[in-house]
């Protein structure tokens, strides 16, 4: 069995490591979606919509990949280019080969491409090995991450960095003597996921009734709403809850 502070916290290093994580992981995903959703499908569309075929050769060759100390794992990826009557410009990859020479022997030959006219956009693909963009999947997932960056950045915020630095505060306050602890009566407790407790206390001669800022599980909830009768340390218009509670 050991002790588990509930309320105020000395330290939350990891859970804004968390919060953090998850901040960023929405940002980038969201990023990503839309970018896919902007270009590559935009892309895809106009290939499948107005792409004709036209025959371009491959130029030259690249190094895409080591597989190895030994020079003959490398894998090397060809390259293609087609030039418009119009003087348009299309260049792109083709395919990877497991050697130099395989990769080398192509250079010269001709394959069909899809390009769409008056653009830069190019397929190393017929218009019948295209494939249908996803749209709705892509626009879908792009929204979802984008709405979720604004909880994220709540919970890292203002649950994060704001409750931690006004634990600091309470805490060094208690430690200077300047913050009285003082016993509150829990009235109330809501909530599903997450549960908030609403405390009746004294403060400055005068009787109050707020909710804790703190999130508690369902089990702390239990707990404190059990235990009736809690040590919390009032700041300014909100107060902490100070008290511990036995794990296994």
């Amino acid at each position: 069995m050991e002790n588990k502070n509930i309320g105020i916290k000395k330290d939350i290093g990891a859970r804004l490591f968390v919060f953090s994580l998850g901040l960023i992981l929405t940002i980038v995903l969201s990023g990503i979606f839309w970018g896919v959703y902007i270009f590559t499908d935009r892309n895809s569309e106009m290939l499948i919509k107005y792409g004709i075929e036209v025959e371009a050769e491959i130029t030259t060759y690249h190094r895409v990949s080591e597989g190895g100390d030994d020079i003959h794992n490398y894998n090397y990826e060809t390259e293609y280019s087609y030039v418009a009557a119009d003087g348009s410009v299309y260049t792109g990859t083709d395919r990877i080969y497991g050697s130099e020479s395989q990769a080398a022997e192509r250079v010269g030959n001709t394959i069909i491409i899809t390009i769409v006219p008056n653009s830069n956009i190019s397929s190393p693909k017929r218009i019948s090995e295209l494939t249908k963009p996803n749209y709705e999947l892509h626009l879908t997932l792009a929204i979802i991450f984008l709405i979720l960056i604004l909880p994220f950045a709540y919970i890292l915020f203002y649950r994060g960095v704001y409750r931690n630095e006004l634990d600091k505060k309470i805490i060094i306050g208690m430690e200077n003597k300047d913050l009285p602890i003082r016993q509150g009566e829990v009235i109330q407790v809501k909530g599903f996921i997450i549960k908030y407790i609403k405390v009746r206390y004294e403060d400055n001669d005068t009787t109050c009734e707020k909710w804790a800022r703190s999130w508690f599980t369902h089990k702390e909830a239990k707990f404190l709403q059990q235990k009736k009768t809690i040590n919390i340390v009032p700041y300014k218009n909100t107060y902490g809850v100070l008290e511990e509670m036995q794990i296994k």
